[in-house]
């Protein structure tokens, strides 16, 4: 009984690895953060690398929806992480990028030393090439609730009704905490970090442009936001560093007071890439 128990296992493994690997069109979206953000990086890694643009940011990026942006992009914006991580990621590839845009809009947040572990290692790229299943995107538990989707009747209409009293509360919970001015210790160290990682990169030959996710009018006014802006604008002067012009934020929407709400992130990447070709960035 063991026995047949495990050839039947090996069967399944193997039955499973091969119609990953004849591209099965399901793919795990990510049970969690921390997985969906896994599954970003192993992407990148594993079939992006060399992508001529690729940015770099938080949450706030990562609403700049990879379906919205053109050929030769790739977002590797990693939400509830900083923008080192992502810069670390790009740093340890072999292929390099022809530019990295870096957001700048939370510089100050400290890097997850432990969100790439592994997937650099040779091992590792190896048998996530040729045994998909050890892909976190082909968790058995992350295809199921694409595959209970695609056998249901039809798909969920978002009808964008959002409650407006809601948004209003969550502006002023926003506002209050942009009253706290990030720690300064922890700005200046980042602050260093990025220019250590940006000389590296140009000393590679790639471009890198700074530019920042718009926000509600209202936090522009508030420490969070004036303290960390003049540090950064001292510590990288636009006669030496490439910066993105910054956009008009009343012309957006926003979920949060913080994060671009749908229908304002398809705008904004309309006007960012559009600010990219101008500014040269043409992959």
């Amino acid at each position: 009984m063991i026995k047949k128990t495990i050839i039947l296992s090996i069967v399944i493994f193997i039955a499973y690895n091969v119609l990953l690997l004849l591209k099965h069109p399901v793919t795990g979206p990510g049970q969690h953060q921390w997985q969906k953000n896994r599954i970003l990086i192993e992407d990148y890694v594993d079939y992006h690398e060399g992508v001529p643009v690729v940015i770099v940011g938080t949450s706030l990026s990562a609403r700049l929806y990879p379906s919205l942006l053109p050929s030769g992009y790739f977002n590797l914006a990693l939400a509830g992480e900083s923008i080192f991580d992502g810069l670390e990621i790009v740093k340890k590839s072999t292929k390099k990028p022809e530019y990295i845009l870096v957001e700048t809009n939370i510089f100050y947040k400290k890097p997850d030393k432990d969100l790439s572990e592994g997937v650099f290692n040779p091992m590792m790229l190896w048998i996530r090439k040729y045994i998909p299943s050890f892909r976190e995107e082909n968790q058995p538990a992350n295809l199921l609730p694409p595959l209970i989707a695609k056998a249901g009747k039809g798909e969920a209409v978002n009808t964008n009704s959002a409650d407006t009293a809601i948004l209003n509360t969550l502006l002023k919970q926003k506002v209050a905490d942009y009253q706290q001015v990030p720690d300064s210790v922890t700005m200046t160290e980042n602050l260093k970090l990025l220019k250590d990682y940006i000389r590296d990169f140009q000393a590679k030959g790639i471009k890198v442009v700074l530019y920042e996710i718009p926000v509600n009018c209202k936090l522009y006014q508030t420490p969070r936001y004036l303290v960390p802006k003049q540090k950064l604008t001292a510590a990288f002067p636009d006669r030496y560093f490439q910066w993105l012009s910054m956009p008009d934020c009343s012309a957006y929407q926003y979920g949060d007071g913080e994060h671009l709400a749908l229908e304002s992130s398809v705008k904004f990447v309309d006007w960012f890439v559009k600010a990219l070709h101008q500014s040269g960035v043409k992959p």
